[in-house]
């Protein structure tokens, strides 16, 4: 196998598991950002959303 095919497949490897890593990352975001509003609501303070 030439060592540029090689090459090619290890960055196609490294692409994919970053892809999959982002992915994990944004579900994680998303399910602790619901946990949290679902936290606040059972605590009875309502909803507030701070940006800053």
């Amino acid at each position: 196998m030439p060592v540029s095919e090689e090459i090619g497949k290890t960055v196609r490897m490294a692409i994919a598991k970053r892809r999959r890593t982002a992915r994990l990352i944004c579900i994680l975001l998303v399910v602790g950002a619901i946990a949290g509003a679902v936290l606040l609501i059972a605590n009875g303070g309502g909803v507030s959303v701070t940006i800053g």
